[in-house]
């Protein structure tokens, strides 16, 4: 299946159009983005029994993974939460879902819980990658590059939402340091960096997840774009 690549420009301006044209809100993509990550990561390591650490980040991506750490908890596994960011950093909606985790009682981890960290990637089955999304440049640095460098140290099967957290989702170049994903789930549409330079290496194997968006922003956007969903939510690329 021929599946367009996109820049980071492209999907900014898919994201928009969705928005302005359809009414469809981000808090509607995130909530669709987070199940189909805690769908996934289901399907990698179930769900009784298993412990999963989900790295959080200020930005949407870190959104996703509150979203996706929800479900999954819901569905029985245990849940760390390593939380990049104070709430105050964070984008108004992924504060909202924050709070909802903190309503939950889920497991959270801050910077001053970093003695606690390796001791919950040890623990864990599968770790989920939303500390940064594609709109990312340069290298992480601070708590970011800490838990990057900390969740490739574990050895740990790493599921990257939508673009390995360090890579140049534009360019496929790793910044230093970044994660290296055995499986990075995209959102929407593939974006380049997942294919060029260091992104092969970087991503694993890479599916992409139906979020909601309407299939004539597409069109608005002249691409060429194929019924992905017709059958199932996530489709291997």
């Amino acid at each position: 299946m021929d599946i367009p690549r996109v820049s980071v420009e492209q999907m900014r301006r898919i994201d928009e159009l969705a928005t302005s044209h359809f009414g469809i809100e981000p808090v509607q993509l995130m909530e669709h983005a987070g199940r189909a990550v805690a769908s996934r990561a289901r399907e990698i390591a179930g769900v009784r029994g298993r412990t999963i650490t989900v790295l959080v980040g200020k930005g949407h991506n870190g959104g996703d993974a509150l979203v996706a750490a929800r479900f999954l908890v819901s569905w029985g596994a245990t849940v760390y939460l390593i939380v990049a960011a104070h709430p105050d950093e964070m984008k108004p909606l992924v504060r909202d879902h924050y709070g909802t985790a903190t309503a939950m009682h889920l497991n959270r981890m801050t910077a001053v819980d970093n003695l606690q960290w390796e001791q919950a990637l040890k623990e864990s089955d599968l770790l989920v990658d939303g500390l940064l999304g594609y709109g990312a440049t340069g290298n992480p640095r601070g708590i970011y590059a800490d838990l990057i460098a900390l969740a490739n140290q574990s050895r740990k099967k790493i599921l990257a939402i939508d673009i390995p957290s360090g890579l140049d989702a534009d360019t496929g170049v790793a910044g230093t340091p970044c994660v290296v994903a055995a499986e990075t789930l995209t959102l929407g549409l593939p974006k380049r960096g997942l294919f060029l330079a260091d992104g092969k290496k970087h991503a694993g194997r890479v599916a992409v997840a139906d979020i909601g968006i309407p299939h004539e922003v597409f069109e608005l956007m002249g691409l060429q774009v194929p019924r992905l969903f017709e059958k199932q939510g996530i489709v291997r690329v």
